[in-house]
């Protein structure tokens, strides 16, 4: 008998966690969930959960859940060549990956954030269109790949890039439960589970079925939701006030708030639902949120009479994004200038010669190259057997230098810049803070097309302090810099301390 998962239901709290998943489980078009949150609570065991309740109301009674480990390759993920059986009977034979053993299931990444970011943007490619595309040594294959797609991070262990942040549908932010009673509420069912797992959830069984039989209703009734033209302009001014860019979290608040009001059992969206689903769309995409009126409109106070109350939406930060006020005398600071050049002709920092690059960096596939010029170590050895089968070769002795393929590597190497700020009162007077942060913004202009990672420590008062930890997020840098103040002494000593605290920890977690 199959050891049962946690029950969904007798999960305590965290309602914003299970909502969003039941949401992308009626409607996966929303695009997937990432959740942030701090490790032990009940992330996974959520996921887990609404595996159960899936099954209990399809008519697949085996819904695959693939959790990927940070570990896995591109080919894992995407599928490969099976090179045995290929060269065995001399017709190419295709290993499926993780891919199409999640079609219509879960895929669960934990700390995506530590994954890879070449296969985030593989799985999100796979999420947003249905398919998953092996394309290997001139081969294309096709397979179904519809899936849930959620991710789990915790911000303080490292950030995506806010292009792969944009590509999740929506986020949850959820946190330790502080409520005494609820924690032990949390224990006395966790240890009831473990004592007698399969009397545990059958105890919770009505419940599961409760949920399952609501997200079927609302699969059915969705196609029939309306979304009136008032509702649609008031999303679209929701996401132009967030100012995010592009349109993505427009659609996905539309498409989240028509979710909502299937899942409440109704034909038309109101207000209540579009500042639900623009809290879920923005919160990953921006630090501040909208604010509902306090009243809902006399059409909406009708329709919500008899269903529950949308509930108000914390306001986040109101802080906008940086920009460095350009003064005459900062065009005349000669280090601006110092600095461009050491960017363009990369002074600070190891650079690799080009027969360091070649051999250096994670495999991911293989490429065609001029055979005069190619190191013969770097030879991709099955690759270059298929190609010779695809053209009819049979024999090693048969191989020419045009069916050569070569390794095909991407950098697995991570750069951190640190920014050591002085922000004492004497960088005050004469706009020498002004000056700093045009400086930085040169920097961090070159760090961005590099994509390397940034951290700023600031020297303030009697100590020095990390204001803002290794991250690729340049909006949030910006912001930090606009908030920075000048005052109190420069504890100079402390803050390259600091700052090299920050380099030796990156180094051991990026080696």
């Amino acid at each position: 008998m199959t050891v049962p998962y946690f029950p969904f239901s007798a999960i305590v709290g965290q309602e914003k966690l299970k909502e969003a998943l039941v949401l992308n489980a009626i409607n996966p078009a929303i695009g997937g969930v990432l959740i942030f949150g701090e490790k032990g609570t009940a992330k996974s065991t959520a996921v887990r959960g609404l595996k159960n309740i899936l099954e209990l109301n399809s008519s697949n009674k085996d819904v695959p859940l693939v959790e990927l480990p940070l570990s896995a390759t591109e080919e894992m993920i995407v599928g490969t060549i099976n090179i045995p059986n290929t060269l065995k009977t001399e017709q190419i034979q295709i290993e499926y990956g993780l891919l199409h053993k999640a079609n219509n299931g879960i895929i669960y990444i934990d700390e995506v954030n530590l994954l890879e970011d070449h296969l985030v943007d593989v799985i999100l490619d796979a999420a947003a269109m249905g398919v998953n595309r092996i394309e290997r040594e001139g081969i294309s294959h096709e397979h179904p790949a519809n899936f849930i797609l959620v991710g789990t991070m915790n911000p303080e262990e490292g950030e995506l890039r806010p292009q792969l942040l944009d590509r999740f549908g929506i986020s949850a932010k959820i946190t330790t439960e502080t409520d005494v009673y609820l924690r032990k509420d949390i224990v006395y069912r966790r240890l009831e589970w473990e004592e007698e797992k399969h009397n545990f959830a059958e105890k919770w069984r009505q419940n599961e079925n409760s949920i399952g039989e609501s997200i079927e209703k609302a699969r059915q009734l969705l196609p029939k939701v309306d979304l009136s033209e008032k509702y649609l302009e008031l999303a679209i001014n929701l996401a132009l006030q967030a100012n995010v860019q592009g349109h993505r979290a427009d659609i996905i608040i539309c498409k989240t708030a028509k979710t909502l009001a299937a899942l409440s059992g109704r034909l038309e969206v109101n207000e209540g639902d579009i500042f639900r689903a623009a809290e879920y769309a923005l919160n990953h995409r921006t630090d501040s949120l909208p604010t509902p009126p306090p009243n809902d409109s006399p059409d909406d106070q009708k329709k919500n009479s008899t269903q529950n109350k949308t509930p108000e939406i914390q306001s986040g930060n109101k802080s906008q994004s940086f920009q460095i006020e350009q003064s005459p005398a900062a065009q005349k600071f000669e280090t601006l200038d110092i600095i461009t050049k050491a960017a363009q002709t990369n002074i600070y920092g190891k650079t690799l010669d080009r027969n360091q690059k070649f051999q250096q960096g994670k495999v991911v596939g293989s490429m065609d190259s001029n055979t005069r010029t190619a190191n013969l170590s770097e030879i991709a050895f099955f690759p270059t057997l298929l190609k010779g089968i695809r053209r009819g070769k049979r024999r090693l002795s048969d191989i020419e230098p045009n069916d050569l393929r070569f390794k095909r590597r991407i950098s697995g190497r991570k750069e951190l810049h640190v920014l050591v700020v002085d922000t004492s009162a004497s960088m005050g007077t004469c706009q020498r803070l002004s000056y700093a942060k045009g400086l930085i913004q040169r920097i961090l202009k070159n760090d961005y097309q590099k994509k390397n990672y940034v951290a700023v420590v600031g020297t303030q008062g009697d100590r020095a302090n990390v204001v803002l930890r290794p991250t690729r997020n340049f909006m949030k840098i910006d912001e930090v810099m606009d908030s920075i103040k000048a005052k109190g002494k420069t504890p100079l000593l402390h803050a390259i301390d600091s700052a090299l605290s920050l380099v030796e920890s990156f180094r051991k977690q990026n080696k």
